[in-house]
């Protein structure tokens, strides 16, 4: 079915319903907004991080006893209201299980599982991973010439932060630099805090993303490892934020680096904290430009990070360990799923500021269809590519009383989603032209 059959489909039928079968998360985060609790303000009272409670409320993770009671305590409800999400074992079966040490760590990650299914995939994936001592991660081409490009702008050690969604594959959507407070020398490098705290919250809120935890050069130490001191900080960080997995990345440079002016990257992972155990990450490279990055450069925020600077520094310098797989391609699929989810969120939000009521977002075939509405039976309907950068196929008027759609010649450009400034433009053009037709 083309736009053109699904705008009309829509134009007779408005109700399209997306029943979701209820999970520990969702029910913590329904418990959490019927009392007008901000996430950020439940955090606080759970003595937890904002972050980790996003993981929760996203069955990324799952509460400890202790932590399930508190939540329990500060929505003055029985601890019992959770029992049917508990992951946790009968007291005698989970007595024995303490005595056996492999037994204990394989329950520990199968409790961030929400499902059988998911959580027999982990353990065989978990043999395999054990047999390699690697661990796979993917990242977008844009944040290796990022890296890159900030890496050989010093000639003393340097680094930043890497944020992402630590999903099966954990996806590092965006590689920062640091902040203007960083201390750099020959052979040491200390991060901004107070603007990572700044960074960490504002893209938690804005693209659900979680600090992974950071990349930093070794530029005369030549050591391609996380050194003693590397792995205290990543130990403090993931006890202070109650992570579980945490990443770091090494740059060096080599001996020909004046002749080729390419870099080094060795990406570890810590999948054991608070042990400083590391694992040898196999990256997965996704192509193109990371989808918040250039959310984020649309939108001319954060002008400190030089955001499309990137491109400056060819992805042919970025040496990295093998990839396993071939590029996979960075615009579609569960890749950008979550910050397209946010895009349209945040578009919708815009969009209702200007309208005489909520908006109606369908998916399709080829992407998606955004029904606003005006005056009456109006409304305005999109179209949109469900490709990344979601551009604007179709604009069409609908009329709910007769069942009717017709094409507006209105010019869309380059308009998509992530530019939401784009889009309004585009929506108040259309509903002028309505106007005067009117």
């Amino acid at each position: 079915m083309g736009s053109r059959e699904l705008l009309q489909s829509l134009a007779n039928d408005a109700n399209d319903s997306d029943v979701k079968s209820k999970t520990f998360g969702r029910h913590l985060r329904e418990q959490r907004e019927s009392r007008g609790i901000s996430l950020r303000k439940f955090a606080k009272e759970l003595q937890i991080s904002a972050a980790f409670l996003v993981d929760l409320e996203k069955d990324r993770r799952k509460p400890n006893p202790q932590l399930l009671q508190k939540i329990a305590d500060q929505l003055d409800v029985p601890a019992s209201t959770f029992d049917e999400f508990s992951p946790y074992l009968p007291k005698s079966v989970r007595e024995w299980a303490e005595g056996e040490p492999v037994v204990t760590r394989a329950l520990s990650l199968i409790a961030k599982y929400a499902t059988p299914e998911d959580a027999l995939g982990l353990l065989e994936r978990g043999a395999i991973r054990l047999g390699q001592r690697r661990f796979a991660m993917a990242i977008y081409e844009s944040e290796l010439q990022a890296i890159g490009l900030e890496s050989s702008s010093w000639d003393s050690e340097t680094g930043g932060d890497l944020f992402g969604i630590w999903a099966e594959i954990p996806i590092v959507y965006l590689a920062t630099r640091s902040g203007p407070n960083s201390v750099r020398d020959q052979a040491h490098f200390r991060l901004d805090v107070d603007y990572l705290i700044r960074l960490s919250v504002q893209l938690e809120q804005d693209w659900g993303l979680r600090y992974f935890g950071d990349w930093h050069s070794h530029h005369r130490l030549e050591l391609q490892t996380p050194s003693g001191g590397d792995r205290a900080r990543i130990q403090r960080l993931a006890s202070k934020n109650a992570f579980q997995e945490m990443a770091e990345f090494i740059v060096t440079f080599s001996r020909s680096y004046n002749t080729d002016r390419s870099i080094r990257l060795h990406p570890y992972a810590y999948l054991q904290l608070p042990s400083e155990e590391t694992t040898d990450i196999v990256p997965i490279v996704l192509t193109g430009i990371s989808p918040v990055r250039d959310a984020l450069a649309k939108a001319q925020v954060l002008p400190e990070q030089h955001l499309s600077s990137f491109s400056s520094f060819s992805l042919d310098r970025v040496v990295i360990p093998k990839e396993p797989l071939p590029r996979v391609p960075g615009n579609l699929g569960p890749v950008t799923r979550p910050i397209t989810d946010r895009v349209i969120r945040r578009g919708i939000r815009e969009l209702e500021v200007i309208t005489p009521g909520p908006l109606e977002i369908h998916e399709t075939s080829f992407g998606y269809v955004l029904v606003a509405p005006l005056a009456g039976a109006d409304h305005i309907a999109f179209a949109i590519d469900g490709l990344w950068p979601h551009r604007i196929l179709q604009i069409d008027r609908m009329n709910r009383t007769t069942g009717t759609t017709r094409e507006l010649d209105v010019a869309i450009d380059a308009a998509s989603m992530v530019n939401v400034t784009d889009l309004i433009r585009v929506f108040r053009t259309a509903r002028e032209s309505l106007s005067r037709v009117s």
